[in-house]
């Protein structure tokens, strides 16, 4: 799909084991979607959600539940350049708990983090816990 400028709804990925390289660039540069596939693998493996959805301007929900993410590069610009089009005023990041938004927070671009303007954190039950981040982050 990647380049597709005019997917809006991508398909089910529904794998929980995943290969190296498996999702890589899978939607990069899809300019029209807004809600990406839930990612519901439970441990990444090497550059396999790497540059995913970057370039994806218009993607405003992103659900990853991986509770492992310390492989190589897993999770490498996946979200670089996605969501800040200027049509875009809120972005809804779900992930498995706030302890799993810590181990990736270094991989968010600064507008999908806690605290930027717009940007919700969920855990995995629909718990918002934006608020929860951003006071644990400024003691």
């Amino acid at each position: 799909f990647e380049g597709c400028t005019s997917l809006t709804t991508a398909p089910a990925l529904p794998a929980t084991t995943l290969a190296s390289n498996c999702y890589n660039s899978m939607f990069y540069g899809c300019t029209s979607l807004t809600t990406a596939p839930v990612l519901p693998a439970s441990t990444l493996v090497d550059y396999c959600y790497a540059y995913m959805f970057s370039g994806c301007t218009n993607l405003e929900s992103v659900t990853m539940l991986a509770t492992g993410v310390s492989a190589w590069n897993c999770l490498k610009n996946w979200l670089d350049g996605a969501g800040n089009s200027k049509q875009i005023s809120s972005r809804t990041l779900k992930v498995n708990s706030q302890t799993e938004y810590g181990a990736i927070k270094s991989n968010l671009p600064a507008n999908w983090q806690a605290g930027a303007t717009g940007t919700t954190i969920l855990d995995k039950d629909g718990n918002d816990i934006t608020s929860t981040i951003t006071s644990s982050s400024s003691n």
